[in-house]
């Protein structure tokens, strides 16, 4: 590493440091967003930067700020997630944790630089499982036509590259084409934590799996009491990003 991306390194640790000061629910909510618009701006100098190296061809430190950008959004999410939970909605606040326990994940796999963020993702981890209450998880069945790979566009049967594994600044991941989705089956342990199950049927409308309330029907939908409402739980687009499968 250069002296130069040294002290560029150097100037982003400090930011996040400062702003890592930030991730707790107690935090003035005004602060909070300003360190996200700080981060923000940050990532924005990372990817400069990290164009910079693929253009000079340094695949090292170019998979070192695909783990800085990572961990900038990691924390984005995170602070956006506080936010969230004291404004009370903690559906929105559930999604930004997901995002922070995926980029976190994605910065360990990015550079063996960012190997001490598996304390940070525990954390997060635990945050699941006390702020939140228990979520009900669904996964897709698909009947695959194509698995894409997305750094070189073949399929990836064919390619040379491995799921997980940087390139040059990018993670590789599978971009599966479905023929159809044959099935949608409850589990415990989901490929992704955004498909979940929002409302159930309850009497009068429908009842918030988050905060318990019921409300009344937005739609033409038919719900038995108790029986789950599958709103915004499984992706309906013809493309799927693979990561974990």
């Amino acid at each position: 590493m250069t002296d130069e991306q040294e002290k560029f390194i150097e100037g982003f640790n400090a930011v996040i440091s400062d702003c890592a000061i930030l991730c707790f629910c107690t935090r003035d909510t005004e602060l909070q967003n300003a360190a996200c618009l700080r981060l923000e701006q940050l990532r924005s100098l990372v990817e400069v930067e990290k164009t910079r190296a693929i253009e000079g061809q340094d695949e090292c430190f170019a998979n070192d700020l695909l783990g800085c950008s990572c961990l900038a959004s990691a924390m984005i999410a995170e602070l956006k997630m506080w936010a969230l939970l004291k404004e009370q909605d903690p559906d929105a606040a559930w999604t930004q944790l997901v995002n922070a326990q995926h980029n976190l994940a994605d910065a360990m796999k990015a550079s063996a630089g960012f190997s001490h963020l598996e304390s940070n993702l525990r954390r997060l981890n635990s945050i699941e499982k006390t702020v939140f209450p228990p979520q009900i998880f669904f996964s897709a069945g698909l009947v695959v036509k194509e698995e894409i790979c997305s750094i070189c566009g073949k399929e990836y049967e064919d390619c040379n590259h491995i799921k997980g594994l940087p390139y040059m600044g990018q993670l590789c991941t599978v971009r599966l084409i479905p023929l159809e989705v044959n099935h949608v089956a409850v589990v415990d342990e989901p490929a992704n934590k955004h498909c979940r199950a929002y409302t159930r049927g309850a009497e009068g409308g429908f009842r918030n799996l988050m905060t318990w309330l019921v409300g009344p029907n937005q739609d033409a939908t038919k719900c038995k009491p108790g029986e789950l409402v599958l709103q915004g739980a499984i992706a309906t687009t013809s493309t799927f990003e693979d990561s974990e499968l």
